[in-house]
Parts: structure tokens; C-alpha cells; sequence
């Protein structure tokens, strides 16, 4: 058996390698391979796990969540024979004589190159919720008129092209975030399974940061820890960044004890753009 796993982004890569390394642990484990269709893929390769196809950091950071001057970057830097390339390798890879299937770890974009691929796919959905929605009360208010119509005209946070690719008979699981999204999925008859959010699996805390913007005292330790996430994504986690620490004044003026920031940063990102701002 072969399973190969593909991913766009570093999050989704973090994610995909927890799944990969718990199949490591089986007796039975397939033979894994991944291709990382956004970034270098360096989670995979700390795991000691084989990537296919060509890897390929693109100045956006992915190409979903980018407005029309970053997808032109990105298409000057190669976008669309990287694509091309990257479909390529995974169709090659799915005419192997060993059983095949494919584990897609993201949004539609690693689905929708799983079911390019011909074999059978399953699919871990990490960039919606039904929370973004609702709850288990009902609706959330809306903040304007056109927030969401979609979504709300169809019943589902995934759009119907998406649920689509999840309902085909080709998909044989898909594992949302949380509950209330598996539920919902199950109604378009997809087959969605509730077994919580990879996200939280297999946390574990390292004594040490990166980037520490309060220095540890013994002496005068901290009341509180505040781990700031700016994403990472480029240019955007950059932004996220400069409105972050824009909050951190009031934050420790309205706490009035000390308090440690720890900020996690992804390993594309060039650390130089957050000394910048100290």
C-alpha cells in the first residue's frame, strides 16, 4: 500500500506530519510519500519522509488567500508550470502497480489534486468550520448582507463544488475540524467523520522561543504567558505582525502585571521583519 499526502502551506504541513508520524507507529504503515504544494515542505523532511515533484516557495505564500498583485507575482515567479508540474507528478505517482490513496491535508486546493489524480483520496479539511457560521444555537449575526450568502443560501460552510469533491465515490473519508462541521457534511452525504482536530493533537511545550519579547527573569517571573500568532503566510503574516504588536500597549496597560510575549514564527519567514519593529 502507498499513500501519498499533500498539503499548501507550513500549517497544513505541521498537521499533515502528526497524522504521517502516528502511521509510522503501525506495524502495517504504508509506504508514505508527500508533496507539499506550497512552500519546501520542511516539516516532511524533519519526519524523514520522501517528497515527490517539484517544491516551490511562491513570493504569496499560496495562492488562495492573495489579492491580484500577488497573484501576479506569483505567476511571474512560475506559478502556473508549477501547477502543471506538481499535477504531473501525482498522476505519475498514482499509476504505481501497489495500491494507492491519497490523503489531502487543507482546503480545496490539495483536494482538488487528489481527485485529479484518479485513485481513492480522503481528505482532513483544516480551513473551515461551521463555527465560522454558526453554533450549536443556531446562526451567528451578520455583519453585513453579503458576509457569508453563499454559505447561509446553501446550508453549508463548504461551497457545493467543494462538497462535490468530498461526496465523490472516489473520497473515502473526510475528517472535519469539529462536530458541528462533520454533521453537516454528513447531510450532503459525504462521508465525514468527528474525530476532532488534528490541531490539537500531540501538543507538547519547549521551554524556549525564537523570538521572546520580554528576556525570562527568574527573579521576577511573568504572571502571564501570551503566544502571539501572526501566521505564515507571506506578506501577510508580515502585516499581522505590525497590527499585533500595535495591541500590545494597551494589553499590558489594561493587565497591569508583567507579561511574557512568545512569538511563534514559521521557518520560511525571514526573521529580519520582526527584529525591524524593537
Amino acid at each position: 500500500m502507498r499513500l501519498l499526502c499533500l498539503s499548501n502551506g507550513h500549517g497544513e504541513d505541521a498537521i499533515a506530519v502528526r497524522i504521517l508520524h502516528e502511521l509510522q507507529q503501525m506495524e502495517d504503515c504504508p509506504k508514505l510519500e508527500a508533496l507539499p504544494i506550497v512552500g519546501a515542505g520542511h516539516a516532511y523532511q524533519k519526519l524523514g519522509i520522501a517528497t515527490i515533484g517539484r517544491a516551490q516557495a511562491m513570493p504569496s505564500g499560496g495562492f488562495i488567500h492573495m489579492d491580484g498583485r500577488q497573484l501576479v507575482r506569483d505567476v511571474q515567479s512560475g506559478l502556473v508550470q508549477l501547477t502543471i508540474a506538481q499535477i504531473k507528478a501525482i498522476r505519475a505517482w498514482a499509476k504505481g502497480t501497489d495500491p494507492a490513496l491519497i490523503l489531502a491535508v487543507g482546503d480545496i486546493v490539495p483536494l482538488l489534486f487528489a481527485w485529479a489524480s484518479g485513485v481513492p483520496y480522503a481528505f482532513v479539511g483544516t480551513a473551515k468550520s461551521e463555527y465560522y457560521l454558526r453554533d450549536e444555537t443556531g446562526w451567528l449575526p451578520r455583519h453585513s448582507w453579503w458576509d457569508d450568502r453563499l454559505e447561509r443560501w446553501t446550508g453549508c460552510v463548504y461551497h457545493p463544488w467543494e462538497r462535490w469533491l468530498m461526496s465523490h465515490p472516489r473520497c473515502k473519508a473526510v475528517f472535519p475540524r469539529d462536530r458541528i462541521t462533520a454533521t453537516t457534511l454528513q447531510q450532503f452525504n459525504v462521508n465525514a467523520f468527528d474525530l476532532g482536530n488534528p490541531m490539537m493533537d500531540d501538543l507538547t511545550w519547549r521551554d524556549s522561543s525564537p523570538l521572546p519579547l520580554v528576556q525570562q527573569n527568574s527573579a521576577n517571573p511573568p504572571s502571564l504567558t501570551i503566544v502571539l500568532l501572526p501566521g505564515s503566510r507571506i506578506p501577510e503574516a508580515y502585516e499581522n505582525w505590525a497590527i499585533i504588536l500595535q495591541s500590545l500597549t494597551t494589553i499590558v496597560a489594561e493587565m497591569g502585571k508583567r507579561i511574557e510575549f512568545l512569538a511563534a514564527i514559521a521557518p520560511e519567514l525571514k526573521l529580519k521583519h520582526y527584529k525591524k519593529f524593537f
